[in-house]
């Protein structure tokens, strides 16, 4: 089931998407005159493009394969991550972006956020600006690498080509209309892919729906995988009771009641990622995975062989089989309940994520870049609408797969392919190359975003402010390029090892970001009090404590964004009130307001 179907179809579909976003590159190549062309495309920006670009550089690959996988594993309880997201970005639509689009033209022409800190704290030292540089820079490296790698494995699974070149043809992609277009380009392919992500994000789970037989339909068969672990669960506990007796009539009861609980859990697979180091070597074990801990077993296919070995009388393999599982994990689900299984710091740290979009540079310039402060109603209904109707399509595409795999008898070994699955199995092929084009555009559009926020900080940031404030504007935009390829080639290299675990590197990015970044934005355009001193005290001390936090105190559950934020908001507060507003800082504050 899990085999792309490589056809000519689908491969002119993401020839075709390719092309149109190298066109988008190159038809705005001739129009970038000045930097702030090519990095704030001139604050021309209109709502309908910075709505759906914001939204779209913001939701990556994790939008069509991380979420629906995740609701497919554990159910309702991790779209909590998806309403604290949602409750984040309407707050920095609603208080940031009017604020920030004033501070950053009408007070003072700011390009970049560490422009922006500069002039808003009068820091003439380039404390903040060096420290704000530094992070974006490492950060932002490791999350266009993300983006590089969940490409390359796009290319690998639908086309079947090694991953060296997959990855190669990704990066070229984003690099070059990047590179050429500037960020009208990526703002004008993040709407179209925004639009792209709408339309499959929509289309899928209406067709799954319809395939199933309605709500219905879908919530029985996802109940009866529910109730089934359980019972699993319960026979799993027993085992070695029914081990000490295995040829009596109640044990071969409850044999045959754990085989048909397996049937009914064919969306669930059995693994040993949390397997006692101890077993690793234990021969029931290995037998169970066929010698490679490293493969899944579905539950079907273990059911299979519960059976077998029932019907040919083999009680050694019984024995052996009942053995392994019973010191395997198996968690029961409840994926239809939104409170049962899950602890209060655990729903605090899911909503928590809201606070990182604060603090996301490659979404706060797209405040600076709209055309008219006037647009930012408009662009904030777009923008939040588009995000909550992909959010719920999405937490739909997981819920409706684990229905749809127990109806129809299939089986998926990794969760988060349910979207490629479910585009090639319910579509014909053209249409699927249009819906798999959908996970290339989310991927896409953040990494280009993230490139060029990189780019912009390396030749605005450093180049121009720190070392050659008479730099032309020429060379700074040829600079800018070349940030380009710099930032490109350095996530690359990292990208070229397609093992290496990325998906906590940005979560880790985004706490970093949220809490050192984020509460600096929040003070300093709600705060006239707030100081250059307290600025620099908040920003290193929230990334401080996400670092720390992340290393020693991961164990208790709770998100590093929530004491990272919580620190640098009482270090900017305290620091602050002990030291002096820089003069004209105060003047600046008051005219931001009154052009409210």
């Amino acid at each position: 089931m899990e085999v792309a179907n490589i056809n000519m179809p689908i491969a002119v579909m993401f020839v075709a998407y390719a092309a149109l976003m190298l066109f988008i590159g190159f038809y705005f190549y001739r129009q970038n005159k000045s930097s702030e062309d090519y990095f704030l495309g001139g604050r021309s920006m209109g709502p309908v493009v910075s709505a759906l670009s914001a939204g779209a550089s913001d939701m990556s690959g994790w939008l069509l394969m991380g979420l629906p996988g995740a609701l497919y594993v554990s159910g309702f309880i991790d779209s909590y991550i998806a309403i604290g997201l949602t409750i984040g970005a309407s707050l920095n639509w609603i208080f940031v972006a009017k604020r920030l689009r004033i501070y950053t033209s009408v007070v003072a022409d700011s390009l970049t956020i560490p422009d922006y800190f500069e002039t808003r704290f009068s820091d003439d030292k380039h404390i903040l600006r060096v420290v704000c540089a530094v992070v974006i820079l490492i950060f932002f490296t490791f999350y266009v690498s993300s983006g590089l790698v969940s490409g390359a494995k796009l290319f690998e699974e639908v086309f079947g080509i090694k991953y060296s070149y997959a990855l190669s043809t990704g990066t070229l992609i984003i690099v070059a209309y990047t590179f050429f277009g500037g960020y009208k380009a990526v703002c004008w392919t993040d709407m179209i892919q925004g639009l792209l992500m709408l339309l499959a994000l929509v289309a899928l789970p209406v067709v799954m729906l319809s395939h199933i037989g309605g709500l219905s339909e879908a919530k029985k068969y996802i109940s009866l995988s529910d109730d089934s672990s359980k019972k699993i669960v319960e026979i799993q506990a027993q085992i070695p009771d029914i081990l000490s007796n295995l040829e009596s009539a109640e044990s071969q009861e409850k044999i045959q009641s754990l085989i048909a609980a397996l049937k009914n859990t064919q969306d669930r697979n059995i693994s040993a990622t949390n397997l006692d180091k101890n077993l690793r070597n234990d021969a029931q074990i290995l037998m169970l995975f066929n010698q490679d801990l490293n493969s899944l077993v579905t539950s079907r296919d273990f059911a299979k062989r519960l059976e077998l070995a029932v019907e040919t009388n083999d009680g050694e393999t019984l024995n052996s089989l009942l053995l392994a599982f019973s010191k395997i994990p198996f968690v029961a689900k409840e994926r239809l309940q939104w409170f049962s299984g899950v602890s209060l710091v655990g729903i605090i740290s899911a909503l928590a994520w809201g606070l990182g979009y604060f603090g996301q540079p490659h979404i706060l310039v797209r405040f600076m870049s709209i055309r008219s402060t006037r647009d930012i109603p408009q662009a904030t209904f777009i923008g939040i609408g588009w995000m909550v109707i992909c959010l719920v399509a999405a937490c739909f595409i997981g819920m409706l797969g684990v229905a749809y795999i127990n109806k129809f008898n299939l089986t998926l070994a990794d969760p988060e392919r349910i979207f490629i699955v479910m585009s090639q199995l319910l579509f014909n092929p053209w249409m699927a190359g249009i819906l798999l084009s959908a996970i290339l555009a989310a991927i896409m559009s953040t990494a280009s975003s993230q490139l060029l926020v990189s780019s912009s900080t390396i030749a605005e940031d450093f180049y121009k402010k720190i070392f050659k404030q008479e730099a032309s504007n020429a060379m700074v935009l040829r600079l800018g390029k070349i940030g380009v390829l710099v930032v490109a080639l350095i996530a690359f290299v990292i990208s070229t090892d397609k093992d290496s675990s990325v998906l906590s590197i940005v979560a880790y990015a985004w706490a970093g970001f949220g809490a050192s970044f984020g509460s600096v934005m929040v003070f300093s355009l709600f705060w006239s009090r707030m100081t250059r001193i307290g600025a620099i005290a908040g920003m290193i001390s929230g990334a401080a404590v996400v670092a720390l936090w992340k290393q020693f105190f991961a164990h208790t559950g709770i998100y590093e964004i929530i004491p990272g934020f919580l620190v640098a908001s009482l270090a900017i507060i305290v620091f602050s009130l002990v030291s002096n507003v820089r003069p004209g800082t105060k003047v600046a504050y008051q005219k931001m307001l009154e052009n409210l």
